[in-house]
């Protein structure tokens, strides 16, 4: 299986990212974190919350994030609560009708006290360390593989042709998707390069909640 997931997230993460993905049936995790609608940054313009509701209503997931980009290793598991409180309130006012049960972590940072906290709250918890899931994976802190242009695009290539000998569950994760992508960003032709490597593999393409419900239903 493989999940495309969107963190933060810029527009063209919707028209250049979801929007794309569903031309092929596939539908994307997106970790909302609702402080950063409507600024403008090194990923370009971000979110309005229309695009938040229409790629609710069009079958993509709608996931939490902190909800001004708080680094979680710089704070105490209390404001992180408060952070994810806050984040899933505004996503509800923005008319996300479903429950908020998956998670990343702004940069990847976290610790035993916050996977602790933050447990109860979410049903899986997204890192940025790149690899595949094979048989087990830390839902407090999954895998997940950067969709970046550079030798990112080559890494993740290559682990897709490894589903191929030995089926996993990969999970990958970018910011924009534009012609002139920042750092953390894809090219709309890697993106494209991407999307066709995964259809070669036959991968069945999953948001990350439904992904999971599958691997509970196959391992119980």
């Amino acid at each position: 299986m493989v999940s495309f997931t969107f963190d933060d997230f810029p527009r063209t993460a919707r028209y250049q990212g979801g929007d794309i993905l569903a031309m092929q049936g596939w539908r994307a995790t997106y970790y909302v974190a609702a402080g950063l609608m409507g600024i403008e940054n090194h990923h370009g313009q971000s979110f309005h919350a229309t695009d938040v509701q229409q790629l609710h209503e069009c079958g993509h997931e709608i996931s939490g994030h902190t909800y001004s980009h708080l680094d979680c290793a710089q704070s105490t598991p209390e404001q992180v609560i408060a952070e994810t409180k806050r984040n899933t309130a505004a996503l509800k006012a923005m008319g996300v009708d479903t429950p908020i049960e998956h998670f990343a972590w702004p940069y990847g940072t976290t610790n035993a006290a916050h996977k602790a906290a933050l447990a109860k709250r979410f049903k899986s918890m997204r890192g940025v360390s790149s690899g595949v899931h094979y048989g087990k994976a830390d839902l407090n802190l999954l895998k997940s593989t950067p969709l970046f242009s550079g030798p990112e695009t080559d890494e993740a290539l290559s682990l897709l042709q490894g589903l191929k000998k030995k089926p996993g569950w990969l999970i990958f994760f970018t910011h924009d998707v534009r012609a002139n992508p920042s750092k953390w960003g894809i090219s709309g032709r890697d993106f494209g390069r991407v999307i066709a490597a995964v259809k070669d593999c036959g991968a069945d393409v999953l948001p990350v909640g439904k992904a999971l419900e599958k691997l509970e239903g196959h391992y119980g």
